[in-house]
């Protein structure tokens, strides 16, 4: 029986493999960060100059910056993922690694880790380098916006984690690999995106617009509607969550922030995955 403290030592080693992108994935950040950087620049300077732009937080403001980390920050945990994990395995490296006394819960968790130390990383290079001149310019907060692309940042990696240890208890139940953890985890990441209220009420508002009979206009009971199917299932998304969090700290609501379905999920997906974590299913080479 291997030590944890063993198992620490491996899960590190396969971090710090993993950390170590190319030189090219640096560089092409940076050129990006830069150039919409200086893209955004007039708009900054011109925010404070000329219309002396004071910030103010609103929930529609709130919404439509969220959305952008949000967007920015599961794009890139699911890219990082693939790479890490589905690259690991089709290029069969991953045979190297399970030569070690390692499960499938401490290659999931070097994955996982690795993919947020990188996507961190690179998300904030880019978030900071798109918004730089308006921080430069005073325009808006510093603080909020990282706390907020934080937030977001933590909510993707909470619906990837839970997507990915879904996959293995899947896997456990069935016997095999039925759906790749990169996969599932995908999915989770853009199931969270779309499942906000915001989300949820631009799908219902177009499906509502194709099921009215012709020449009929939507109504205000059809709008209330929308609203309420949108607040009632947004709570199972995490990025409903953090910007709920998020509302409550900038003093713009006062409402829960929902905790109470997404924690427990999560907490029991999370959990179940890792304890059905421990046999590596031999597809996993071919998945």
């Amino acid at each position: 029986m291997i030590s944890w403290e063993e198992r620490l030592r491996l899960i590190m080693a396969i971090i710090d493999k993993d950390r170590r992108i190319p030189l090219w994935m640096w560089l092409t950040t940076f050129l990006i960060a830069i150039i919409g950087f200086f893209l955004l620049l007039p708009a900054a300077i011109s925010s404070v100059s000329f219309y002396r732009f004071t910030f103010t937080w609103y929930d529609s403001s709130l919404r439509s910056y969220y959305a952008i980390s949000a967007a920015l920050s599961s794009l890139l945990l699911g890219l990082t993922f693939a790479h890490f994990h589905y690259g690991e395995v089709h290029r069969g490296t991953i045979r190297s690694i399970i030569l070690y006394p390692v499960d499938i819960n401490d290659i999931t968790i070097a994955k996982l880790a690795s993919s947020l130390i990188v996507s961190a990383m690179l998300s904030t290079i880019l978030f900071v380098g798109f918004f730089g001149g308006f921080f430069l310019m005073g325009a808006f907060p510093l603080g909020d916006f990282l706390a907020i692309h934080v937030t977001a940042l933590l909510m993707s990696f909470l619906a990837l984690a839970v997507g990915v240890f879904l996959a293995q208890g899947i896997a456990h139940l069935a016997g095999r690999m039925v759906i790749s953890p990169t996969a599932l985890g995908a999915i989770f990441l853009l199931f969270s995106i779309v499942m906000t209220e915001t989300g949820l009420s631009v799908i219902a508002t177009q499906v509502a617009y194709i099921l009215k009979p012709t020449g009929r206009a939507l109504e205000m009971a059809d709008y209330a509607a929308i609203t309420r199917f949108a607040q009632s299932f947004s709570v199972f998304s995490p990025h409903h969550v953090g910007a709920r969090i998020l509302g409550i700290a900038f003093g713009i609501t006062g409402m829960w922030a929902d905790l109470h379905v997404v924690l427990p999920i999560a907490v029991f997906v999370l959990a179940g995955g890792y304890l059905f974590g421990k046999k590596l299913y031999l597809d996993i080479f071919v998945r």
